[in-house]
């Protein structure tokens, strides 16, 4: 019995320092600009849900998987606020594509991530040409639009035996970072 109360109170302490990186956000809660930009951006989309971030960047997102599937666990946080600073959107564009999009506290975008199903076919086609053309590509897929690129970047895994790689390719199906997981950098 003493065991059992010992662990609840250490759990219940526990989950007093655990740190939500990402709560669910009221609408009315979202500043005007924000909602503006993301309506202007995305004017037909179905919307799924809106959060709010206290961090400077996704360093700790837990939305669908996804993003730790891609990044693994952050245990650091950059810089916190009191106040939410972000602001992210879950959306329906196109039929069976999750996306994301993430606005700062004054409505600029810094990028959408979208869950694709399958890569363009010139993007297929460039990895054809690469040293990855028989390995296996995961199901998991997506699209980052960013004001930084200027085009669209599509990341995927490809494997082979026991290599792994995170492969980034711009839409015109060319390689932009290939990086190595879980092995010795070549």
């Amino acid at each position: 019995m003493l065991l059992l109360i010992c662990l609840t109170a250490s759990q219940s302490a526990l989950a007093q320092n655990k740190v939500e990186y990402r709560k669910p956000a009221i609408l009315k809660n979202v500043p005007k600009l924000v909602l503006t930009e993301f309506k202007a951006r995305y004017p037909n989309v179905l919307t799924q849900g809106w959060y709010s971030t206290h961090l400077t960047y996704w360093q700790q997102d837990r939305s669908a998987g996804w993003y730790v599937d891609w990044y693994g666990q952050r245990s650091f946080v950059v810089f916190t606020y009191e106040k939410p600073t972000y602001f992210e959107v879950e959306f329906i564009d196109q039929p069976g594509e999750l996306s994301r999009a993430i606005f700062n506290l004054h409505g600029y975008w810094h990028e959408t991530r979208s869950r694709v199903k399958a890569l363009p076919l010139t993007v297929q086609e460039g990895l054809k040409q690469t040293e990855y053309n028989s390995w296996y590509i995961s199901d998991l897929k997506e699209r980052i639009e960013s004001p930084g690129w200027p085009i669209d970047v599509y990341r995927f895994s490809v494997s082979r035996k026991s290599q792994t790689r995170i492969i980034r390719m711009d839409e015109k199906g060319n390689i932009i970072q290939a990086k190595y997981l879980g092995e010795d950098e070549e």
